[in-house]
């Protein structure tokens, strides 16, 4: 929080002392601040994420008209704060900032310059946007306890995912009912890497919003957010290439930048809580179609009985076949993925 105010403070010090003739204000009564901006701020403040990507969120306020700019007179500005302070203490302090941020200064006329960009879109109306949305299968842990131990499971959760693209600047965001961790941001901006590679798509001057979330939104505290990442990829990708997506057909995996499928875990039961939702087919990782199953024999030799248990790798997608109707499938790249999403079961 010093970070924040220490920076905040400087830089209106520094429009001043550059003249650059712009404030920026907050107005209450626009839309409320998204979630994902106040977890970059806290980032930020925390030397979590990068000052570009801070600047890049407070341009996205500015482009949906949560915070305005409007002109100032800046030299009045100086010579009002100097004349509050007869014994030149301020134009000391005024001068200890300007040489303390003065690398501040490229970055802020970075952000002028997208402001007048940004400004010079909306005014000409050539703005555009798309959506569509896909659904993933994620997964999160339950605890259970007897009183003694405690005990690890883990839950399957359907998660939807909608992407928005529209014009802007190539930026990433992901969008949640609440705070999430970072696996999320991490897993869009390969999806978005990836995308572009596959489709040969230049989303440079484009911003990709993907907006997250589940019939009970504070599992999205717990998901595994990574293995949400190849779903990503496939959501963007067949928008990009205008092709649909069969809404019976959902995986689990993340994404490399390569394009591969990246391994997941409880695998078995992602499996379940696809068949519960009613998918056909549901994709996974290579070598990951399996669930570990306990075989245990007991032998009585007089009155003790001796029981051995072992575990053994059985195909997962008999099971799901029997249970649910639906086939379990291993894939190795986002290619594959795109052949099972993009035609009909």
């Amino acid at each position: 929080m010093k970070k924040v105010v220490i920076v905040a403070i400087s830089i209106v010090f520094l429009a001043a002392l550059l003249s650059v003739g712009y404030s920026v204000r907050a107005s209450a009564q626009e839309s409320p601040i998204p979630n994902w901006i106040k977890n970059t701020a806290q980032w930020w403040s925390q030397n979590k994420t990068s000052d570009s990507d801070f600047l890049m969120a407070i341009q996205y306020l500015i482009d949906h008209d949560i915070l305005h700019v409007e002109s100032v007179n800046s030299n009045n500005y100086i010579n009002n704060m100097s004349g509050s302070n007869q014994d030149g203490q301020l134009e000391q302090k005024l001068n200890d900032l300007q040489n303390r941020y003065d690398a501040l200064q490229s970055k802020y006329n970075l952000l002028m310059q997208q402001v007048k960009s940004i400004t010079a879109q909306s005014s000409s109306g050539s703005s555009s946007a798309n959506t569509d949305s896909i659904f993933a299968v994620a997964v999160r842990p339950v605890i259970e306890s007897d009183g003694f131990f405690e005990t690890t499971t883990y839950q399957g959760s359907i998660l939807k995912i909608t992407v928005e693209i529209r014009d802007g600047s190539g930026l990433v965001l992901v969008n949640t009912a609440i705070p999430t961790g970072v696996d999320f941001q991490s897993s869009a901006r390969t999806a978005v890497a990836v995308s572009q590679n596959v489709t040969g798509t230049d989303l440079s001057k484009k911003d990709v919003i993907f907006s997250i979330s589940s019939a009970n939104n504070q599992d999205l505290q717990a998901v595994d957010g990574g293995s949400a990442g190849g779903a990503m990829a496939v959501l963007l990708i067949s928008d990009l290439l205008g092709k649909p997506i069969n809404q019976q057909v959902l995986m689990t995996g993340t994404i490399q930048p390569d394009g591969t499928i990246g391994q997941i875990g409880a695998a078995a039961d992602k499996a379940d809580a696809a068949g519960q939702f009613g998918a056909k087919i549901f994709l996974v990782p290579q070598g990951q179609a399996v669930v570990s199953v306990q075989n245990c024999t007991e032998k009585t030799e007089g009155p003790i009985t001796y029981q051995t248990c072992t575990m053994e790798q059985k195909p997962l997608s008999p099971m799901m076949q029997s249970k649910y109707g639906m086939q379990v499938i291993e894939i190795n790249t986002i290619q594959d993925a795109l052949k099972y999403f993009n035609s009909a079961t």
